[in-house]
């Protein structure tokens, strides 16, 4: 016995000091500085070697007078939950909350960062490493540049140079806002403006907005509402893109270019992208999607563009099984859906799950129409395929919803009875009726225009068309810009089931030109 305690002891002592996993560093309290502190935690995992953990116990709000010290060493900060700490500044002082430096790997975990301001990553700036959010909430964070020659707002919620993985996390609200410079103003990435690789999965993109204001300059540019990507590789897996804005005015040249997406080559999985929009005196170009390069996009949902452009500014390789409303990301294999209304819910709702998501309607045409391309379950984390018994699968499907959202079978009634089913097709068949509210005077001098309509039926959403452009989804008022002649206007409403009014309301008018 005493000769195996020795044994014992001597491997002990040959252990390499330093290589026993270190005890994490506490955060107890919500104060911006001090013993317990977040800021005291930062601050001495930068002096100790090594991969360091700091664990926040605290919940509330965690109020910042100046930043966050920048991390220097490999660090993972766990929150208790998005929904139970956040962390922002005191004041609108201008700071950003985390910076990581260059080679750096950090993950942050449980956790609201919101209010940071910065020229480039207002929430999060991370340098050449890699870095994991996982069921963070980045919310009203902004990038803002104003006044010089070349002017450049990047990354309003997150400003990624290496590889960043992006779970189960909502990135809201965000802006990168650029004004003012006499050459050029650019805003790029208001959520999100990734330099290298990236991975995004179950994740909800939603409500973030770039703008560029030339105030007179030569050139305004604004790209990727939602996400910007100038790296990669890129992958978007089982997530929703919605609502994002892209906004361009008041220079020679205007741009304005992906509402939800822009940038490099993507491959994009079970996804929802809908709602995003346009916004330009100039170029607009793809209002959800606007990608170059080998993109690759299967089992996704793209629908009701907004503003000034159709869904995608050119068209994609599909991997199968896609649905795009309004025909315009080319979309050519068979089990692909196009010119259809993907019957979403149009409100972004808490369906379960850590994030919120798009619901499919009753008799949505996306039901069962998918592949699940090896996901056992939806962007919330129920299961996948769910499929009805009454409802035909896609050739060569099995039974999955397209989109980010799995519609369930309900569970068999009391009894042992058959489950209660959705069917395919929606049991009100009566379209909706459209008719225009208001609109600008028949004759006038003005090139924008701004018209209010309705619908027979509440919970519609409405599609407009105007001169010779294809039907695109449009927000209720729509606000065009036209040139100098006679334009036609079309708008027809589409109810919560999918019928389509088939006799648009029209409004015809007549721009006449200024003479010099």
């Amino acid at each position: 016995m005493r000769r195996l305690i020795f044994l014992l002891v001597l491997l002990l002592a040959l252990i390499p000091a330093g290589a026993a996993k270190a005890a994490p560093f506490v955060v107890s309290n919500t104060e911006d500085s001090g013993s317990g502190s977040l800021r005291a935690a930062i601050e001495a995992a930068g002096t100790d070697p090594g991969e360091d953990t700091i664990e926040i116990d605290g919940t509330g709000t965690i109020e910042l007078e100046s930043a966050l010290p920048v991390i220097t060493e490999d660090l993972a900060i766990a929150g208790p939950g998005a929904g139970s700490l956040t962390i922002e500044p005191a004041a609108a002082t201008g700071f950003r909350i985390f910076s990581f430096s260059d080679g750096v790997t950090g993950s942050l975990r449980g956790l609201t960062i919101s209010g940071g301001t910065s020229q480039q990553g207002g929430g999060i700036r991370n340098g050449s490493g890699a870095l994991t959010l996982e069921r963070v909430a980045i919310v009203g964070n902004e990038a803002r540049d104003e006044g010089g020659t070349d002017v450049a707002a990047e990354g309003g919620g997150v400003f990624s140079e290496g590889p960043l993985t992006v779970r189960e996390s909502v990135i809201r609200g965000n802006r990168a806002t650029a004004v003012a410079g006499t050459t050029s103003s650019y805003a790029r990435g208001a959520g999100v403006l990734a330099a290298g690789e990236l991975t995004v999965e179950r994740t909800t993109i939603s409500g973030n907005l770039a703008e560029a204001h030339g105030e007179g300059g030569k050139h305004s540019g604004a790209l990727g509402g939602g996400l910007r990507l100038t790296g990669g590789p890129a992958s978007v897996e089982l997530s929703t893109i919605s609502g994002n804005s892209v906004r361009a005015d008041n220079s020679l040249t205007d741009e304005a270019r992906g509402g939800g997406l822009q940038g490099n080559a993507l491959t994009l999985t079970g996804s929802t992208v809908t709602g995003n929009a346009l916004f330009s005196n100039g170029g607009a170009i793809g209002a959800d999607l606007d990608l170059d390069g080998a993109t690759v996009v299967s089992d996704t949902i793209v629908a009701e563009p907004l503003g000034d452009a159709e869904s995608c500014g050119a068209p994609l390789e599909s991997g199968g099984f896609n649905l795009d409303e309004d025909d315009s990301c080319g979309f050519t294999e068979s089990s692909d859906l196009v010119g259809v209304v993907a019957g979403l819910d149009p409100v972004l709702r808490d369906n379960g799950g850590p994030t919120p998501t798009h619901a499919l309607l009753p008799g949505s045409i996306a039901i069962d129409r998918g592949s699940s391309f090896g996901n056992s379950t939806d962007q919330r984390g129920l299961p996948r395929p769910s499929d009805f018994a009454d409802v035909s699968n896609k050739e060569g499907g099995d039974g999955s919803d397209i989109g980010a959202f799995e519609l369930q079978v309900p569970p068999a009634a009391a009894g042992g009875g058959l489950p209660v089913v959705v069917s395919e097709r929606p049991t009100d068949k009566a379209p909706p009726q459209t008719r225009i509210v208001s609109g600008p005077p028949r004759v006038t001098y003005k090139t924008k225009a701004k018209f209010r309509f309705a619908s027979s039926e509440g919970q519609s959403h409405f599609q407009c068309k105007l001169d010779k452009k294809k039907w695109h989804g449009c927000a209720n008022p729509f606000r065009p810009s036209v040139k100098p002649g006679r334009h036609l206007f079309k708008v027809r409403a589409i109810d919560r089931f999918g019928n389509v009014d088939p006799t648009p309301a029209r409004f015809g008018w007549r721009v006449k030109p200024i003479s010099g």
